[in-house]
């Protein structure tokens, strides 16, 4: 079930082959390579093992797969590149193509093809985690040991447990706003959707101050997880779903509290519709935000909102600094709500929460933040706050236990 090449993927793929002279630009800002400092886990390295695949002189197996995995697919090669090799591009693509020919983990196929883009079973699934958190937690937990025999799982007793129940299946489908106001469709994600609901029930009523809120009931996934695993088809069949679903009601703007969840509607949704549906996917990518985007136009939605936690530093997720260019807004929208910011060194930098790779490689994973770590604690912040879910995850299984990690709308108080 991992779908045919698509046309506009294989012209990425073919011009990054093409285009790579080996100058290296991509080094000096590879979060992998930084830490690895091996030459076939940074982007020129990789490009080499794809040529190689591409003439025949490398087979396609678990090995090839697992370098191409070793990647954030955070876009700094392609965003560095000074020939305009679209490295991340064609990375991404190459996942796609080996996941064809070799074959993925049966429980990563399982979860990614067959659970998460079904709600009732991720409904189920997320119910059982909720009933079963006491026991997994301290299953989990640093003291049992078991987590080391179980990669991946590394400080995942340091999340928020799962919500009694989904966001979408108790809220409303539309939240009136001011008479005459402008209609937002609301895209919730998965985070926020199971196991931060009170985060999604603050953004529609912030939201609903200004705009008429309509939330579709048959929203899906965003689809990056499948992206990222190069389970195409299941990541189209994601787009198709969630293009229906935002189209319905024919909103003024799409917002998305979580940046992640903003790039794959703003970037992949186009990328991966059908022919038949790009001019609609198009449309709709050009309307969708990320919510400190529009707070930070509206200040007086958020004026004097923000709730005393010590100071804050802000991390910039790549999806959405890199990928849709914003990263000031966050902080534009705290400032607002009356927050106290502090400067973090490389708060722009990779925490090392994307491309799957803390489930593939969560050693590397875990070197690649040690350093944000670090800056985190130099910072003088008692608090950090970023809006992507994957990076929320990471900052939360990385810093010590009872450490605040939050979204920068879990700083307000309504």
């Amino acid at each position: 079930m991992t779908g045919a090449a698509n046309p506009r993927e294989s012209d990425d793929f073919r011009q990054a082959l093409d285009s790579c002279v080996s100058c290296g630009s991509c080094q000096s800002v590879c979060p992998v390579y930084k830490v690895s400092r091996q030459e076939e886990l940074v982007a020129r390295g990789k490009l080499m093992l794809l040529k190689g695949y591409e003439k025949g002189f490398l087979k396609a197996d678990s090995q090839l797969l697992e370098i191409i995995s070793r990647c954030l697919l955070c876009g700094r090669c392609t965003d560095n590149c000074t020939n305009k090799v679209r490295a991340m591009e064609a990375l991404r693509e190459a996942r796609a193509r080996l996941a064809r020919e070799t074959g993925l983990p049966f429980v990563k196929r399982l979860m990614i093809e067959q659970v998460i883009p079904k709600s009732e079973r991720l409904d189920k699934l997320v119910r059982l985690g909720y009933l079963g958190h006491p026991l997994f937690k301290g299953l989990l937990s640093a003291q049992s040991g078991l987590n080391l025999s179980l990669p991946g799982t590394e400080g995942l007793e340091k999340l928020p447990r799962a919500a009694g129940h989904s966001y979408l299946s108790l809220a409303p489908r539309v939240v009136q706003g001011p008479k005459g106001a402008p209609k937002v469709a609301f895209f919730v994600g998965c985070m926020a959707n199971y196991l931060r609901p009170e985060l999604a029930e603050k953004a529609v009523a912030l939201l609903s101050r200004r705009f008429t809120v309509f939330i579709p009931p048959d929203q899906g996934c965003c689809g990056l997880p499948a992206v990222s695993a190069g389970l195409t088809l299941s990541a189209r069949e994601l787009v198709a779903g969630n293009l229906e679903a935002l189209n319905r009601g024919e909103p003024d703007l799409i917002i998305t509290t979580c940046g992640s969840c903003a790039f794959a509607l703003a970037r992949e949704i186009p990328r991966l519709a059908p022919e038949t549906d790009r001019k609609s996917a198009s449309l709709l990518s050009a309307k969708v935000r990320e919510i400190s985007q529009v707070l930070a136009e509206e200040p007086g939605l958020v004026q004097g909102l923000a709730r005393p936690k010590g100071p804050v530093a802000v991390h910039d997720p790549c999806h959405l600094k890199l990928g849709l260019s914003v990263s000031e807004e966050p902080r534009e929208m705290l400032k607002a709500a009356g927050a106290e910011l502090v400067p973090m060194q490389g708060q722009d930098e990779c925490c090392g929460g994307g491309g799957l790779l803390p489930a593939n490689e969560p050693d590397l994973a875990g070197r690649i933040f040690a350093p944000r770590k670090e800056a985190f604690a130099k910072s003088g912040a008692s608090v950090l706050a970023t809006s992507c879910s994957g990076c929320f995850a990471q900052w939360r299984r990385g810093l010590d236990q009872g450490t605040p990690v939050v979204h920068p709308l879990e700083l307000l108080t309504l």
